[in-house]
């Protein structure tokens, strides 16, 4: 028989015809060596074979590669949690031609019958129940069809069963495998590459690659990975990140293209997967110095030039160029070419920049359209840069962002722009596999299938990998495992698709050279929620796709909707529009009694654009400049204004808007449009083509870039009013941080006297004037008011405040897929397998459904008030009081374990800290016990102020130890025990200082951490990773605003189900 050598191990080569393998090249270091002949020696033995191994570690490389020397057919399916027994043993179908039933086998049952490798990929997704059926293929190598004729399939010469999966620690929705399974295989854990067998390896694949560059893209790749998992990086993304020998792949496969530029492709693996600024900063820093010790060494032929921070405001705009004649389109350092129908496609083992149209348009008819689809604005083209290479590179891209934002369409552009066919598939959760790869369904009959009623029928994706679309994955988030799975062997490098047995189709469907895949998920905003796990998105190149903020973009965005020149007034208002009502919305001086913020993106101003120019009639010369502005009015307020739900807030917004569209020339406007409508051009025609056309031969020229000016916006400077407020009384002042006195100002903060606290004044809301007539003097520093008298006044505040919990938290619900040969529901899909004769008898949908409504279990809340005289003196304390009452009763109702307690020095010696607790988290928040924290949150403010820092690490360990997630509020100025002149100083200080790291350990330790500021200085925001600023404009909201913060932490970051 004859033999081939694999790694110093005789290898019998059984078949002569292996059929289709993907190419796979293998370099040959000591560790690949030592894990193939791990692999080899039980496969010889017929064992079968368990790999467990880190994502991209090359587990299925490894098989593929043996089996390509030895000439072996592999067959390999992906399982998941919605795979079933009749998915791998086969299936009965009709004969087109014959129309007689006949036995279709699986991928497990015909990898038996012709002696060939089954690979189980992620075996350990699948239920072990339906594993178990296969224990006789373990066992005994035969397979008995119970899905058809009962018979007894013996595994032929040559067949071997090898399952894989990533470890079940650190891989999200991994398990193990059971006992009474995994006995039955020799677990093999393939060991990962040393760096410097990376760099052998990565060396061996990419040849025009000096060592020297690739031992320092190594080192770049080691040590952001070593920042995941130090948690250094996206640690507050709620995203599972990972980089490994797929990321060098990408990275070096771009540096060994001409048009390959280290320092941006660089960014665009490492640093667009992440969206915190902080995070780039640390990236920055961290692949900067190693930047610098390669380019100091002299020996790295890449690495020559300064290093250039990403993300920085001053970066040049990348520039769009159009080469009419031949087709070619460059984006910045991207070029991508649009061939036409039937033209040769570059191999995508290469840079495959080359891409088959399948519009019969013209190319510049369909740049045309692109750019008139979605104009390239100078937020939005670094990011068509950084998709363009992916594109060229034949990467599959990852599209993540807000819910604000339509990344969608920056992928039809480029299908316009390319000619491709975009499919889009939105998934679900729940959504069967047959919904997307094809399943049997009725036919139209016709002639020559008179009897033949049910036949195969692709699904989207299956058509998509046909015809080489570019397909967009939407919903990735919320689909479960049992769909995304099934999409690793199309995702990695063997870019194929195996069908089930009803297809009738054995061999795994290709996608074509110039076919992409893009995927779109939006942001995780809780733990409990779904996400893709760290596996999968590794097999993408993530870009986080950022909402368009910046004037100047709306500016041009506006234009080109108006069809109106840049600089037009109209443009002007409606991008100051958006920023303004964004901004307002941000801040919450609008919707501030919501517990969800409005939110206004680019479809907004899309919308309103698209909305005027639609009301504008053909004939413009009937419609009076009134009436043109009446239409604009309302465009606008469809597109933004008439979601706000308080009247007096949507009239702000109209009176603004008002405002900003006085300076609009509506005769200008009105003679503008009616010269256009003469012309033909209007709706037609776009202003950005016009910008970006090029004809390579005649215009092109060296770029002449130059750093961009933005406009100012106008804002009229808001003024105070003054306030007095009563003295603190006698000659006895606290210190610089708390001088009140008539001689100061009621300014909410701003413009303090001159050694810091200044006194604040009151705002004049009635419920607050009522409140204070009943308040003691204040250097009694104490309220003095009843419980009732409370109740009376602000009963209808408390009430306001709600959060529901039952619509915040879904509660878990595990399906769990069954069909049985009896039952009262018919699965329609079964029942017409079972009529084509290309499924069982089971066609009764016993699917089970178990839920657990115990969401809230394990959420334990601690409330600390900082109860300092400073803060006494200010009114703020009025709607501190407020916002814990109303927070007691909702978490009371809520079953919620909750304990608020206040902190301070009580003798003013400087030498104690004073934790009194108004409410533990044993006690039940009853009638008593509610009148013990009214009676605490009123008396006693005469305590000095204390260190923080040492009141958080206290706090942190008195949660219960079945606390799940632990949250933790302090409400204060936070300026330590003696505040600072300015904002800088108190930023400066030691305390300052020392809380920022107690923050940032308790967070380490997994407390989530809420800081609630008050007063006019915003201290908490650069402190502590979640925090709230109750202000000037804004703090008679504290209540709303704080139950709000409260749902969105419980929603984020917990998660009832026990790991």
């Amino acid at each position: 028989m004859q033999t081939v050598d694999i790694a110093g191990v005789s290898v019998p080569i059984i078949h002569s015809q292996p059929g289709w393998i993907p190419p796979t090249n293998i370099i040959l270091t000591p560790t690949t060596r030592a894990n193939l002949q791990k692999i080899l020696y039980p496969l010889l033995a017929n064992e079968n074979i368990l790999l467990v191994g880190d994502a991209g570690v090359g587990k299925n490389a490894l098989l593929y590669y043996i089996n390509q020397l030895r000439q072996h057919p592999t067959i390999r399916y992906s399982f998941n949690e919605d795979t079933l027994p009749e998915d791998l043993v086969g299936a009965w179908r009709i004969d087109p031609r014959s129309h007689n039933f006949i036995w279709s086998d699986g991928p497990l049952a015909h990898a038996m019958r012709f002696g060939a490798t089954f690979v189980a990929d992620e075996m350990n997704l699948c239920p072990p129940e339906i594993l178990k059926r296969f224990s006789s293929v373990f066992t005994d190598r035969y397979l008995q069809l119970l899905e058809g004729d009962s018979s007894h399939t013996a595994a032929a010469p040559g067949f071997s069963f090898v399952a894989t999966q990533n470890p079940a620690e650190g891989f999200e929705g991994r398990k193990n495998l059971p006992r009474e399974i995994q006995k039955y295989f020799a677990t093999i854990y393939v060991d990962p590459y040393p760096a410097a067998e990376l760099v052998t390896i990565l060396k061996g694949l990419f040849p025009d690659v000096s060592d020297t560059d690739i031992a320092t893209v190594v080192r770049i790749n080691a040590a952001v990975e070593r920042l995941v998992l130090d948690r250094k990086l996206g640690q507050n993304d709620l995203e599972r990140y990972h980089f490994n020998i797929r990321n060098l792949g990408r990275l070096l496969q771009r540096l060994a293209n001409p048009d390959g530029l280290v320092l941006p492709e660089i960014q665009d693996v490492y640093f667009r997967p992440f969206r915190s600024p902080t995070d780039h900063q640390t990236l920055n820093e961290s692949i900067a110095a190693i930047w610098s010790e390669a380019r100091e060494r002299g020996e790295a032929a890449l690495f020559t030039g300064t290093w250039q921070p990403f993300g920085l405001a001053d970066n040049p705009v990348p520039e769009i160029h159009i080469h009419s004649t031949a087709a070619l389109i460059s984006i910045g350092r991207a070029r991508l070419q649009s061939l036409p129908q039937g033209a040769p496609v570059t191999d995508t083992t290469g840079a495959a920049d080359c891409i088959q149209s399948d519009d019969e348009r013209p190319f510049r008819e369909r740049v045309e359209a692109a750019f008139r689809f979605l104009p390239p604005l100078p937020a939005t083209t670094p990011q068509l840069e950084a998709i363009a290479r992916g594109i060229a590179n034949a990467e599959n891209l990852l599209l993540e962002c807000h819910s604000d934002v339509e990344p969608e369409d920056l992928v039809r552009f480029f299908a316009i722009l390319l000619g491709k066919n975009l499919s889009v598939i939105t998934l679900s959760r729940g959504m069967h596999t047959g919904d997307v790869l094809g399943a049997l369904k009725p036919i139209p009959q016709d002639d020559e299938k008179r009897e033949l009623l049910v036949d195969w029928v692709d699904g989207p994706l299956t058509r998509a990998v046909r015809n080489g679309d570019f397909i967009l994955l939407k919903g990735l988030e919320a689909a479960g495992p049992e769909l995304i799975e099934k999409l690793n062997m199309l995702l990695d490098d063997a870019r194929a698709l195996v069908l089930p047995p009803e297809s009738g189709v054995t061999d795994p469907l290709q996608l074509p050279p110039d076919g992409r895949i893009f995927g779109l998920k939006y942001f995780r905003q809780q733990r409990s929620t779904p996400t893709v796990s760290r596996a999968f998105r590794n097999r993408f190149s993530a870009i986080v796709i950022d909402a368009v903020r910046d004037q100047q973009s709306l500016l041009e965005y506006a234009s080109s909707m108006l069809h109106l020149p840049e600089d037009h007034p109209l443009a002007q208002a409606l991008a100051n529009f958006h920023l303004f009502i964004r901004e307002r919305a941000a801040k919450r001086d609008i919707g501030a009694e919501r517990l969800q913020v409005y939110q206004y993106g680019l479809t907004n101003l899309k919308r309103a654009c698209q909305g005027f120019m639609g009301s504008i009639p053909a004939d413009i010369d009937g419609l009076s400049t009134l009436e043109l502005e009446a239409r604009l009015l309302r465009s606008v307020s469809v597109a933004y204004i008439n979601e706000i739900a308080r009247p007096d807030e949507r009239q702000k917004m109209i009176e603004a808007l008002q405002r900003l569209l006085g300076s609009v020339d509506l005769q200008q406007l009105h003679a503008e449009y009616r010269e256009q409508s003469k012309k033909k051009k209007m709706i037609k025609g776009s202003r950005q083509h016009k910008r970006i056309w090029w004809d390579q031969k005649e215009h092109w020229r060296p770029a002449n870039t130059g750093k961009f000016k933005p406009k100012l916006i106008g804002r009229a400077l808001k003024e105070g009013m003054e306030i007095n407020t009563p003295e603190t009384g006698g000659q006895a002042k606290e210190g610089p941080d708390a001088w009140y006195g008539s001689d100061t100002k009621g300014n909410m903060g701003q413009g303090e006297p001159g050694h810091g606290g200044g006194a604040w004044g009151y705002r004049t809301e009635e419920l607050y004037k009522e409140f204070l007539k009943k308040r003691k003097p204040l250097w009694e520093y104490q309220m003095g008011v009843s419980l009732q008298e409370f109740r009376d006044i602000f009963q209808g505040e408390i009430d306001r405040v709600v959060i529901n919990f039952e619509q915040l938290l879904d509660p878990q619900v595990d399906i769990n897929r069954r069909y049985l040969a009896e039952g009262s529901r018919v699965d329609a899909r079964r029942y017409l397998s079972w009529l084509s004769g290309r499924g069982d008898g089971r066609v009764f949908d016993k699917t089970t459904i178990s839920v657990d409504d115990e969401k809230l279990k394990g959420v334990e809340i601690i409330f600390a008030v900082n109860k300092g005289r400073r803060i006494f003196n200010f009114d703020y304390s009025v709607a501190t009081l407020v916002s814990i009452m109303s927070c007691a009763l909702v978490l009371k109702n809520h079953e919620i374990d909750f304990a608020i307690c206040g902190y301070s020095d009580l003798d003013n010696k400087k030498d104690n800290i004073d934790i009194q607790w108004f409410k533990s988290l044993e006690r039940d928040f009853n009638q008593r016990a509610e009148e013990d924290l009214f009676a605490g949150m009123v008396n006693d403010w005469h305590g000095d102020t204390v260190v923080e820092s040492q009141v958080l690490s206290e706090l942190a360990d008195d949660f219960s130890p079945d606390a799940r997630t632990r949250i933790l509020v302090m409400i204060s100025d936070f300026r330590g025990y003696r505040g600072r002149v300015t904002m800088q100083k108190d930023m400066e200080s030691f305390e300052t200082g020392q809380l920022k790291v107690t923050v940032d350990a308790l967070t380490e330790r997994g407390l989530v951490l809420l800081g609630v500021g008050i007063g006019a200085r915003a201290i908490s925001d650069a402190v502590f990773p979640q925090s709230l600023q109750a202000g000037n404009e804004n703090y008679t909201a504290l209540p709303q605003l704080l139950a709000g913060r409260l749902k969105e932490l419980i929603f984020r970051h917990h998660n009832a189900a026990i790991l």
